[in-house]
């Protein structure tokens, strides 16, 4: 075996172990709760040392936001992939729900089971809510300069680009809290009907109390 191999080799173990930290801790979550999980269960479960999880991750919250990086990356991709003369909330839109197409057919690892485990942790859990807020931070600031990129403005005058992406962060929540009323709906799907809503724009018709507004079939 030629040094290139092995160390090809060195990183495939590294990365599946990692992945086996990830599944077992996400097990665990969905069985015993994020706060009664200790990081020894997790390791007890893949058979390592707590000194080998703490290689891999700082805290419980770091394995439950690991995929973060590389779904930001996805989505920026796909955000790039996007018409030039597209409008950017529709540019927005549909990378969105690509990248969330994406989680829910397998990418980063993700079955049905760890999705919803991991949105209820990111909506539910202070820590990890916390957390991720605090991630989010510079992901949020690269995606607005690429929108401005794309509607040839500048992000620091002009405010538009960080009020779309802010439709993106509440889209999000909005999605997560009618995809628990509705859980046999996929959240992809929910996801682009907000989108739908957003883009239709929010200055709703209003109806006087008791009185019924046009059904759903009928907006449509």
């Amino acid at each position: 075996m030629t040094e290139k191999q092995e160390v090809g080799r060195r990183e495939r173990k590294k990365l599946m172990l990692r992945e086996a930290l990830i599944t077992a801790a996400y097990e665990l979550f969905a069985v015993k709760g994020f706060d009664e999980t200790r990081v020894e269960d997790i390791t007890e479960q893949v058979d390592v040392s707590t000194r080998t999880f703490f290689r891999y991750f700082a805290s419980k919250e770091d394995v439950v936001l690991d995929y973060q990086e590389a779904e930001h990356e996805d989505f920026m991709a796909a955000l790039n992939r996007r018409p030039t003369g597209e409008p950017a909330l529709s540019a927005i839109h549909h990378a969105a729900v690509e990248v969330v197409r994406g989680c829910e057919s397998g990418s980063y690892g993700f079955n049905a089971d760890r999705f919803m485990t991991l949105q209820e942790l990111l909506r539910s859990h202070p820590l990890v809510r916390a957390k991720n807020l605090q991630n989010s931070v510079e992901r949020r600031d690269s995606i607005v300069k690429m929108i401005a990129l794309r509607m040839g403005t500048d992000s620091v005058q002009d405010i538009r680009p960080t009020v779309l992406v802010w439709a993106l962060d509440y889209a999000h929540l909005a999605a997560h809290d009618l995809w628990k009323k509705n859980p046999g709906i996929p959240y992809s799907d929910v996801l682009d009907k907000i989108f739908g809503v957003i883009e239709q724009g929010l200055n709703f018709q209003a109806y006087p109390l008791l009185q019924p507004g046009p059904s759903a079939a009928e907006i449509q």
